[in-house]
């Protein structure tokens, strides 16, 4: 398969798995409220279920753009001005984590944008150096977590006290964050060949090869080591290695679907245009639901709830978007 494409053309896959991503955040997160919905739809400490395939593609996805934003202003102004607002975009953003978790050092800070900020801190070092070097860095990274988790008692008390890993967890993070920019890397070769087919080829060989090390890495190893669970509360190894390996998979679809056959799902691209906004606005409207709503509620009256939290984040961004307003930092 091949397309015409300039080295400027806008690669609508990852709009479209932005806004995938979107949608997924806001149904698995109003679906952790109630009982009525399937375990499949929640998050549990260990296993790996859909809701816990979302979180690492939005963070995967926010490396794509990360690397792409970078070389941008690296192009403008150079690597020192690049450098400087990224620094000063994620500190905004870990601001904002701050005020969403409400300054909860132990517990709820520890969500999407806390991570998201320091994950893109810690890999920016590296974020301009190429493929092989960030791959390097990504597995350093989270082999550094992985033995701190089992060798100092600092699993124990994740598992037990808080999610996502903890203060510790963007070491972790950082993985599916600088995959997302290798991928970017393929998506610049569609780019720069105008052909998709040995990019694609190569995301989808390379997601398949992480998601098959995820498992490995979850099974036990007679006399090497013992079984370590998929887990986005303790965000061990094999966790992120095989998320960020569906997220591969993932982008690849979302690109050969709308940049390749040319068949787009608009609604995903409306989600997509103002993550902030809709992360926070789900967030407050979950909280709502949570707050006001029996959790037992049965199937319809808990769908009719659902429906009308994505209307109303839809609509959002709908109304946002017809009017050119991208709120970002």
């Amino acid at each position: 398969m091949s397309k015409t494409l300039t080295s400027t053309a806008r690669i609508e896959g990852i709009d479209q798995t932005r806004g995938y991503a979107i949608l997924g955040m806001i149904v698995v997160n109003y679906a952790s409220i109630f009982t009525v919905f399937p375990e499949w739809m929640k998050h549990h400490k260990t296993g790996i279920t859909y809701a816990d395939t979302i979180a690492p593609l939005f963070i995967f996805v926010v490396g794509m753009t990360f690397r792409l934003s970078f070389q941008r202003r690296s192009r403008e102004g150079g690597h020192s001005a690049a450098r400087s607002a990224a620094v000063e975009r994620n500190l905004k953003l870990l601001g904002i984590g701050l005020l969403y978790g409400h300054f909860d050092l132990e517990v709820s800070v520890w969500d999407a944008l806390t991570d998201i900020a320091l994950a893109s801190l810690i890999a920016l070092p590296v974020i301009h150096r190429s493929s092989l070097t960030r791959l390097i860095t990504a597995v350093l990274l989270l082999a550094a977590y992985q033995v701190v988790f089992m060798v100092t008692g600092y699993g124990e008390w994740v598992m037990a006290h808080t999610i996502n890993g903890g203060p510790l967890g963007p070491l972790s993070w950082a993985f599916p964050l600088l995959a997302g920019t290798i991928a970017m890397d393929w998506i610049e070769e569609i780019r720069a060949t105008g052909s998709m087919r040995r990019p694609l080829i190569k995301m989808a060989a390379a997601g398949f090869l992480l998601m098959a090390a995820g498992q490995l890495l979850s099974l036990e190893w007679p006399g090497i080591k013992t079984a370590w669970p998929h887990t986005q509360y303790g965000m061990t190894a094999p966790y992120p290695v095989f998320s960020s390996g569906l997220s591969l998979i993932t982008v690849a679809f979302f690109v050969l679907l709308s940049d390749g056959i040319r068949f787009k799902l608009s609604h995903l691209t409306t989600l997509g245009s103002n993550p902030l906004v809709l992360y926070l606005m789900q967030a407050g409207l979950n909280q709502i639901a949570s707050d006001w709503l029996d959790s037992d509620l049965t199937l319809v009256p808990a769908l009719t709830g659902m429906a009308a939290v994505y209307f109303a984040c839809y609509c959002t961004a709908w109304i946002l978007r017809r009017k050119g307003i991208y709120i970002k930092l």
